[in-house]
């Protein structure tokens, strides 16, 4: 009877901290898709006086970066890695609103203004600050809560509720129980309820526009005739989909181990003037490759509506990758999970380019080889290849993907680990620990 009693009460419990965490999230993404919509067309008619005020706001926001971290070092970065250590007892979060409402403003500020961080990391962490803030009974039940707040933030901001209740199981508590379970699937549930009662069910991949756009007919419905061509060809669609999680696996070690080792060159020679040169950056990458700014999730889009040639996709690839190492080594306020993602998204169609040219498939392929490159990217950096399935399935709509996700996951999961990476968060939080 004690039993029931506590597993309703971490119910309700769930469903107060998945409402709040949807609530801060919706109010997050409205932030975030406004500057998507804004930014492209302040640099578009880019003048000596918005230099100037473009100039002085950046360096104010650098300013404010640097003062912010070093008056409480949690704000930091995407915010997974302090979760991790928090759940295996290595850390304690103090004055979690505080915490949550500088996080929200810098990043803001950081995302806004251009930096290429990520939103999803960081909504993992606004949703823990909630948690812990409902969680004062045990330490048991403040885990129980942190994990759950965390599910809720990962569903609200991809609308992937089922996606949340997995990357806290598979990745961040790594333990199962009938309490974890009620008090993360209500929390993921609640918080993508009222994201979709403010957005709607648009993908987080939509173009942002002023006027609402149609989502694409790719994340509605596969390709008829890459499916009819794999089951007339079943040997040859195998090793496609193998190769491509081999290639992208490759990439994403290669990739964890550049943020590494930008963190280091930064920490090793630069001090509070770090924030200073990503940001001073976003002025002649926002008027030569404004593309690569932010997020990375309208990159995705275009990408999907519209291939770029390999020239172009191969330019847009390498800054971004380079961006995103700029700002991330920086330790500014913003994750990994959209970088991650669009880098993936980029590297399935240079894939797929050359494919082509090679004559090994046709040019329908190309969409597909996007969607499942950001899943390939996903389980090579984060190794948490379940997530990654469940959460493209969820974002795509497309439950018929599963097999195809799951050899594609499944190899480049496997040549990460066998290039012995780490899982990109894991090896964050081992480097603090140095």
């Amino acid at each position: 009877m004690l039993r029931r009693r506590y597993r309703i009460r971490l119910c309700l419990e769930g469903l107060a901290i998945g409402i709040l965490t949807g609530a801060v999230i919706a109010v997050f993404r409205i932030l975030i898709d406004q500057a998507d919509i804004y930014r492209p067309l302040w640099f578009q008619n880019f003048g000596a006086e918005k230099f100037s005020l473009t100039f002085c706001a950046l360096i104010l926001i650098g300013i404010f970066l640097a003062r912010v971290i070093k008056f409480d070092g949690q704000i930091a970065g995407s915010g997974i890695p302090q979760i991790k250590a928090m759940l295996m007892g290595q850390a304690q979060m103090f004055k979690p609103i505080r915490l949550l409402a500088l996080k929200f403003l810098s990043t803001i500020l950081t995302i806004c203004a251009g930096m290429s961080l990520g939103r999803a990391g960081i909504s993992v962490q606004f949703g823990a600050c909630i948690g812990d803030f409902f969680s004062n009974k045990s330490h048991i039940e403040d885990e129980i809560l942190l994990t759950a707040g965390a599910s809720a933030g990962l569903a609200a901001v991809f609308n992937a509720p089922l996606a949340g209740v997995i990357f806290c199981l598979e990745d961040l508590h790594k333990k199962f129980t009938p309490e974890i379970l009620v008090a993360t699937l209500t929390a993921s549930v609640s918080a993508s309820s009222v994201v979709k009662l403010v957005f709607g069910v648009r993908p987080i991949f939509e173009t942002i526009t002023a006027e609402p756009v149609a989502i694409p007919e790719i994340l509605k419905v596969p390709t008829l005739e890459i499916f009819a061509e794999m089951s007339a060809e079943p040997l040859k669609i195998f090793l496609f989909f193998v190769a491509l999680g081999i290639f992208l696996g490759i990439i994403g070690v290669i990739f964890n181990q550049a943020i590494l080792t930008s963190l280091n060159v930064y920490d090793k020679f630069l001090g509070s003037r770090r924030f200073l040169i990503p940001l001073l950056l976003i002025i002649p990458i926002g008027l030569n490759l404004p593309r690569i700014l932010g997020c990375g999730n309208v990159l995705v889009d275009e990408l999907l509506r519209a291939q770029f040639d390999l020239k172009m996709t191969l330019i847009l690839f390498a800054g971004k990758f380079l961006f995103t190492l700029i700002c991330f080594g920086t330790g500014a306020p913003g994750g990994l999970f959209l970088p991650i993602m669009t880098l993936g998204a980029l590297g399935g169609n240079i894939f797929a380019e050359i494919g082509m040219r090679l004559g090994f498939f046709s040019a329908e392929w190309a969409t597909l080889s996007i969607i499942f490159g950001m899943t390939a990217m996903f389980a090579a950096t984060v190794k948490a290849p379940v997530t990654g399935c469940l959460l493209m399935m969820e974002i795509t709509g497309q439950f018929s993907y599963l097999l195809t996700l799951m050899i594609i996951s499944g190899a480049a999961f496997m040549t990460a680990d066998f290039l012995g990476g780490e899982p990109i968060f894991s090896a964050l939080l081992n480097r603090t620990k140095k």
